[in-house]
C-alpha cells in the first residue's frame, strides 16, 4: 500500500508535468506529420519541501520517502486555488466509460469545474490523476459530462469516487535513492519527484 506523505511542513515549490507516450510521425520524404496517440499519458510532479526542523517534521517526511521507495507514495496534488464547495461526493456516473469525456454526478448544482483543474479517480484501490479540458458547470441535478486529459487509462466503475476538493497523485519516487540536505541549524531541505505508475 502506498505511503501517505505528510502535508506538514508544506510544499515550497511544485513543478507538475504531463508525460506523453504518443508521438508525431514525420515522413522522411515530406508530407504531413501525423499524430499517434497512445493511452497511458500520466502526470509527474517535482516537489521541494519547505525547510523544516530535522528533529520534527523533517524526520517524518524523510522516513516516509524511504518507505515509499519500495511501497509507492501518495501525495496531495498542489493546486493554486481553492476549489470551493464541490459537492458531497462526486462519483463516476455510469460504467464502461473510456476516452476523453467522463460523466460525473454528485456536484453541488451549478458548480463549475475550471479548465486545468485537477482531480483524481479512485479505481481498484489506486488513484489516477486527470485535469479538466474546459470550464463546465454542473446541471441542476449535480451532473456533468466533463472533458478531461489525459484520456482515461482505466474504465472506472459506476460510483467510483473522484477527488476534486483534494486531488491526490499516487505513484513512485523517481530514482533509486532518497537524499536530503541536513543542515547544522538543525534544519533540512528535501526535494523529490513523484510519477504516476499507471
Amino acid at each position: 500500500m502506498s505511503v501517505l506523505l505528510p502535508t506538514s511542513p508544506g510544499i515550497r515549490a511544485a513543478k507538475p508535468r504531463l508525460r506523453d507516450f504518443g508521438a508525431w510521425l514525420e515522413p522522411p520524404m515530406g508530407g504531413a506529420a501525423q499524430r499517434l496517440n497512445r493511452i497511458g499519458n500520466r502526470f509527474a510532479v517535482d516537489i521541494d519541501v519547505a525547510t523544516s526542523r530535522s528533529t520534527d517534521e523533517g524526520r517524518v517526511i524523510v522516513a516516509r520517502l524511504m518507505r515509499g521507495l519500495t511501497d509507492g507514495v501518495l501525495l496531495p496534488f498542489p493546486q493554486d486555488f481553492d476549489p470551493g464547495a464541490v459537492g458531497t461526493g462526486v462519483v463516476v456516473d455510469g460504467a464502461g466509460q473510456l476516452g476523453s469525456t467522463l460523466k460525473l454526478r454528485g456536484f453541488t448544482p451549478g458548480y463549475t469545474v475550471r479548465e486545468g483543474q485537477f482531480f483524481s479517480i479512485i479505481y481498484g484501490g489506486r488513484r489516477y490523476l486527470h485535469a479538466a479540458s474546459a470550464d463546465l458547470a454542473a446541471d441542476g441535478s449535480g451532473k456533468m459530462p466533463l472533458g478531461i486529459f489525459p484520456m482515461l487509462r482505466i474504465s472506472p466503475n459506476d460510483g467510483a469516487l473522484c477527488e476534486f476538493a483534494a486531488p491526490m497523485i499516487e505513484g513512485f519516487i523517481v530514482g533509486n535513492q532518497v537524499e536530503y540536505a541536513l543542515q547544522t541549524a538543525p534544519y533540512l531541505d528535501v526535494s523529490f519527484t513523484v510519477q504516476e505508475a499507471a
